[in-house]
């Protein structure tokens, strides 16, 4: 190997290198993104498989004195009567967090003030999902 192709290759694996953390950054915002957009798509999704559970738990039930607390255990927890240390479907929701509103003909149950926290940004979610359901 003669001096002249050793430069060479030593000023192109400089490049090599400069070109690689290029694209690195730019494909790690790419899968973050990415990821980003998929949890948070999860979360919200989960949510709306609660309170849609909920729902159709109020609309069958009974209004009492218990009622508006079952249903939130419902939505929580997936069951009205959740056993001691039971968790919640996602991880920082509580009851605080379920709001029904109850009249004659249908009830209303949503998710106020919970924050879905992915690793890179928080999204919070007030008065949704919501869903209304017809009381049987």
């Amino acid at each position: 190997m003669t001096m002249s192709s050793r430069r060479r290759t030593v000023a192109q694996g400089g490049s090599v290198m400069l070109e690689f953390a290029l694209a690195f950054m730019m494909l790690f915002g790419f899968f973050a993104g990415i990821f980003q957009f998929g949890y948070t798509f999860y979360a919200y999704n989960t949510l709306v498989n609660a309170v849609r559970q909920g729902a159709r738990y109020a609309s069958g039930r009974p209004h009492d004195a218990a009622f508006e607390n079952t249903v939130r255990n419902q939505v929580v927890y997936g069951s009205p009567n959740p056993p001691a240390g039971a968790k919640p479907m996602l991880n920082g929701l509580t009851t605080g967090n379920v709001a029904v509103r109850f009249t004659p003909a249908q009830v209303t149950v949503s998710i106020t003030n919970f924050q879905i926290n992915a690793v890179f940004s928080t999204v919070t979610l007030s008065d949704r999902p919501k869903i209304t359901y017809p009381v049987f």
